[in-house]
């Protein structure tokens, strides 16, 4: 395995800005595992698989082709050789995200997914349980939050693009259940990595907390 950095936190807690800065400042790749599950999804509404199917899921987890790459310096994330990058967060695929990466078999062949690129390069991976389940052993571990009010609109500036009319009000509901069922399911639940820096980044810029995280990095590796 290479080295792996990990990045955990619940929704809007500034990961991926965070990540990616991050990631290019000590040259290593970014990977934000959540665009595993929604690829999945993407490829699970192509091709008609019912969400509730546990068994179909897994084994379309465990054939798709995912690859991760940097053009023009965004991430692009291509599914079976197709950029799908525009539709990662369209509100179809956002509604069925929750209820597919729920289920053991998917998470598992998910997993299988993350720790084969950690075979293939140097990276930061962000998510909800990189730095408990994917790669407890990491030697450098992050913990990304902020106050659920701050992120609410920090998403609602997200979304307004794709769902022009919906409200904070909406998007706050959204993240309160969204929270509560990171924490509770019963599989790879949302938790603080032991060992891992927390970091608040409701006052602060993603240069900030980046900076932060740089004190840590440096000690780290040196």
């Amino acid at each position: 395995m290479n080295n792996v950095i990990t990045l955990d936190g619940p929704t809007s807690s500034g990961k991926t800005s965070v990540g990616y800065l991050f990631s290019k400042k000590i040259g290593f790749h970014y990977i934000d595992s959540g665009a595993i599950y929604r690829a999945g999804s993407i490829a699970a509404i192509k091709r008609g698989t019912g969400i509730d199917d546990e068994e179909a899921l897994a084994k379309l987890f465990s054939e798709i082709k995912l690859e991760f790459k940097e053009i023009e310096g965004k991430q692009h994330t291509y599914l079976n050789d197709e950029d799908i990058s525009d539709i990662l967060h369209n509100p179809e695929v956002t509604a069925v995200v929750p209820t597919i990466a729920a289920f053991v078999k998917v998470r598992d062949e998910a997993t299988i997914i993350k720790r084969g690129l950690s075979e293939k390069m140097n990276m930061v991976m962000a998510g909800r349980d990189i730095g408990t389940i994917i790669f407890p052993d990491a030697k450098l571990k992050f913990y990304l939050t902020a106050d659920i009010q701050i992120r609410a609109q920090r998403r609602l500036v997200q979304l307004k693009e794709k769902v022009p009319g919906i409200s904070y009000e909406e998007v706050l509901e959204q993240m309160i259940e969204r929270d509560k069922a990171d924490m509770i399911r019963k599989v790879s639940p949302l938790r603080i990595p032991e060992g891992a820096m927390i970091i608040d980044t409701s006052t602060l810029t993603a240069e900030q907390t980046v900076e932060k995280m740089m004190e840590v990095y440096e000690k780290a590796y040196p």
